[in-house]
């Protein structure tokens, strides 16, 4: 496990935030990062890695979307196992929004796409990512 990774994410008091950081961030650190998300006022999470690389988990209460960039200039969607139309409305970042259906993964699919960014700081091979 890597020690140069870093967690923060937000907490929101109605138009008020707070962020808090975990430095040198474990498996468990972003197990229990995940598990705080709940869409209202824990609704982003995002491993930083060295330079631009970062892996954002934002929603929450079984609806999560992901994303992964290297650059922060080409961005990587986690897709849902199962096809999808439509959108859903989700709280991340603090902000309501219309996400495509595709992108709403769950919780399992967000860890696992956390724990194998954390580890090796590439995607999960083992999911199905989009580059819009």
């Amino acid at each position: 496990m890597t020690k140069m990774a870093m967690i923060h994410g937000d907490r929101w008091e109605g138009l008020m935030l707070h962020e808090w950081k975990v430095d040198r961030a474990s498996s468990a650190d972003l197990e229990r990062a995940l598990d705080r998300l709940d869409a209202r006022s824990h609704t982003m999470v995002t491993l930083l890695r060295e330079g631009e690389q970062h892996l954002t988990m934002g929603g929450g209460a079984g609806q999560y979307v992901v994303y992964a960039t290297f650059d922060n200039n080409q961005f990587w969607n986690l897709l849902r196992s199962q096809p999808a139309t439509g959108t859903t409305l989700l709280n991340v970042g603090g902000q309501e929004g219309d996400y495509p259906a595709e992108q709403i993964v769950t919780k399992e699919q967000a860890l696992a796409a956390g724990l194998a960014f954390l580890d090796t700081g590439r995607l999960d091979p083992s999911q199905q990512w989009q580059n819009p």
